[in-house]
């Protein structure tokens, strides 16, 4: 009964305060922590609603340390960050407005959520040695799995970017755990968790495919501005017409048969290969055609001097899109290649950080755990 009237005086107070200072709250929608700010106060009366304010207050203070142990790791390293912006029984979340520049600074950003996280509740086990109330144990039970969860190594969570550090294959390790979760207790943020790091499980194994692709497309394109810089010098293009002709037959025959599987890190060398020869007659057709075409264009002389042809406007033109298509591929392949690339002493530091954390985190929960087993 008290707790009902508690409630209802709570609510009371909230209405109150949205009626006479709505205007301030209108204010803080365009301040830069005006979203924070509004989204919890929102997180904390749902969760005083059902459980009480104690508990909200709780909930929400563990999860906004958390947020800003992101916060400050992304201002060490430079990143900008959005401000925390909480949703009610789902969490806390920011936003990077911009990629760190390796998987060792996402892990870096990633780690600092966990890590304040653990020291959030640490005050908790301080009270409750003082006073043994059981309300500090059910916070230590909770930060402490609040903030494990979180290091289970799956995309989008933060153990998921810790790890990618190690390789990026252990990600589907973190599906099988939170598969069983799923099946365990089934919610629709477990279920929206696993889908999101099945798709990045999934992108990130066909990177390597995507690379060798870019790569192949970027050896073909070199091949095809050199092939038509030379053209101005041909005295006949009849065999090499026929030449082009030829490539094109045989990689259309080739493109026809079926070389490849979907499931990333499984047969990507044939995948690969089915892709050449679609790009071979791509490039062998393209080939074809900007040489008719240029055959049929009238040359132009400086002046009308015969000794002095102006470059054709047709080939130079090719020439140049070429030249920043491949300027493009390098950027992607740069970035691609050397996103993951970590020394092995940094990847053993990572790994011990991770299992430090996530065993200090597994203690904690134990023991609080236990700490509420002794009031039922």
């Amino acid at each position: 009964m008290n707790k009902s009237r508690n409630r209802s005086i709570w609510t009371g107070i909230g209405v109150f305060l949205l009626a006479k200072f709505k205007w301030a709250f209108a204010l803080l929608k365009w301040t830069k922590f005006g979203g924070t700010f509004i989204t919890m106060m929102v997180s904390m009366g749902a969760y005083a609603a059902i459980y009480g304010w104690k508990f909200g207050l709780a909930i929400v203070y563990l999860l906004f340390v958390h947020e800003m142990g992101h916060i400050i790791a992304a201002k060490r390293k430079g990143v900008k960050t959005s401000p925390a912006f909480f949703i009610p029984f789902v969490g806390a979340l920011i936003s990077l407005k911009e990629r760190p520049k390796d998987a060792a600074t996402e892990a870096y950003l990633a780690y600092g959520g966990p890590l304040a996280g653990l020291i959030s509740f640490l005050p908790a086990v301080a009270l409750y040695q003082a006073t043994e109330d059981p309300f500090w144990a059910v916070v230590i039970f909770v930060g402490a799995m609040l903030n494990l969860f979180n290091l289970i190594p799956v995309t989008p969570l933060d153990g998921g970017r810790i790890v990618s550090v190690l390789s990026t294959k252990i990600w589907l390790i973190g599906l099988l755990i939170l598969g069983a979760f799923v099946v365990i207790s089934p919610s629709p943020i477990l279920i929206l968790i696993a889908i999101v790091g099945l798709f990045s499980w999934w992108n990130r194994g066909k990177e390597g495919y995507r690379n060798a692709v870019y790569a192949y497309e970027k050896q073909k394109l070199s091949e095809f501005r050199e092939e038509i810089s030379r053209w101005p010098n041909l005295t006949s293009t009849w065999e090499l017409k026929q030449a082009l002709s030829a490539k094109a037959a045989v990689a259309r025959e080739a493109a026809q048969k079926d070389t490849g599987r979907l499931i990333p890190y499984l047969n990507d060398e044939g995948r690969i290969a089915r892709e050449q020869v679609k790009m071979d007659e791509h490039f062998a057709n393209q080939t074809l055609t900007l040489l008719q075409e240029w055959e049929h264009q009238p040359v132009e002389y400086e002046e009308s001097d015969p000794s002095r042809p102006i470059p054709s406007h047709l080939l130079t033109g090719a020439i140049r899109h070429a030249a920043d298509r491949i300027s493009l591929l390098n950027e992607e392949l740069e970035q691609n290649r050397a996103y993951y690339e970590a020394p092995a002493s940094l990847k053993w530091k990572v790994l011990a950080a991770y299992l430090l954390l996530a065993g200090a985190l597994s203690l904690f929960m134990l023991y609080g755990h236990r700490l509420m087993e002794l009031y039922r």
